[in-house]
């Protein structure tokens, strides 16, 4: 339909979007009619509300029912509430002194992110992790666990330590693993693993120690061992709390939710992708979830690091959520977790 919305139509779109928000139950136009400041007629908003409809904005469940919001509602809504700045305010003093860094690392942090923003918003708070590739290495270290195995160890910003045993040559000594160490950490201290790895992986590194067998041989280790970085991890808490929402409670449903959950990697690539601008963003429905959420809204911001995305974080619900509340609670989350992680790595 090429046919704009109207002022009125605006305001009644918003009206039946908050009383369904409230309700879960289908708004009539004597309802409509109360939250208007002036006198207007049920007549006149059954007429309002039918031209909704038309345009997709919402939906009549049966003859005789009101309304309820579709996507396309619930997308005009949230665009109105950016627009005019109707979103209320958090208290981020509170949500900084929850999130308090004292004797945490950035792993911890995120886990308590998580959780709060499952608290906060009575939905699912759901974190993407930094992806080892993004973070910057403090510390290197080789430790022999046997004759042929060593522990491949990389101490990140904020303390998230990444390890892995490999096989070496019963050759190396003790020695030989501590110069490696301290010829990759003199050349790499300060680098994101990602770096590392593709300057490792240039193979120009290899050769500027062919003189020194030892340290070649425990780099061409380090190069297996970087090869197969792991992927970000996705974070859930409160995926019980969507039992409480009768649109979602469904056996089909629920086992195509928690499905998800437990293979994240789909939610995770939608995570990837939100966040990076000055509001978070807001994914309701079928736009860019999984099937298995298209009953779902996604409230996501990234986190940063220098200036740099580091991971994202939000809030997962049923579509029918109080978006003036959740918007404001993620973003908050979001400059608390970033300025927490800044603290942790100076």
């Amino acid at each position: 339909m090429s046919k704009k919305i109207s002022p009125r139509g605006a305001a009644v779109l918003d009206l039946v979007v908050e009383a369904y928000i409230v309700s879960g139950q289908p708004v009539g136009s004597t309802s409509v009619a109360t939250g208007f400041d002036e006198p207007i007629s049920s007549a006149t908003i059954r007429h309002v509300m039918a031209e909704l409809e038309a345009l997709g904005y919402l939906f009549q469940p049966h003859t005789s029912a009101g309304r309820v919001p579709t996507e396309k509602g619930y997308r005009r809504y949230v665009e109105r509430l950016f627009r005019q700045r109707r979103l209320r305010r958090i208290d981020e003093h509170s949500i900084r002194r929850r999130l308090s860094t004292a004797q945490l690392e950035v792993g911890d942090l995120l886990h308590r992110a998580c959780s709060l923003l499952s608290e906060l918003s009575n939905h699912v708070g759901v974190v993407l992790t930094p992806r080892p590739s993004r973070t910057i290495v403090q510390h290197i270290e080789f430790l022999r666990t046997g004759v042929d195995r060593a522990l491949l160890l990389f101490v990140t910003q904020g303390g998230m330590v990444h390890t892995r045993t490999i096989k070496v040559s019963e050759e190396l000594t003790d020695s030989d693993l501590a110069a490696a160490a301290e010829y990759l950490a003199d050349r790499f201290a300060g680098h994101t693993l990602g770096e590392i790895r593709d300057r490792l992986l240039d193979g120009w590194e290899v050769e500027a120690a062919i003189e020194n067998r030892p340290q070649r041989t425990a780099i061409e280790l380090g190069v297996r061992w970087l090869e197969g970085l792991g992927q970000a991890e996705v974070l859930v808490e409160g995926a019980s709390r969507l039992l409480d929402n009768p649109e979602l409670s469904s056996a089909e449903v629920l086992q195509d939710l928690f499905a998800t959950f437990d293979e994240p990697t789909q939610l995770g690539n939608v995570l990837t992708e939100c966040g990076g601008g000055n509001d978070p963003s807001v994914l309701i429905g079928g736009e860019r979830l999984p099937a298995a959420l298209g009953g779902c809204t996604l409230i996501a911001a990234s986190y940063m690091s220098d200036g740099r995305p580091m991971g994202a974080l939000g809030v997962l619900g049923p579509t029918r959520m109080h978006y003036d509340l959740t918007i404001p609670l993620v973003a908050a989350t979001a400059r608390v977790t970033s300025e927490a992680i800044a603290e942790l790595c100076s």
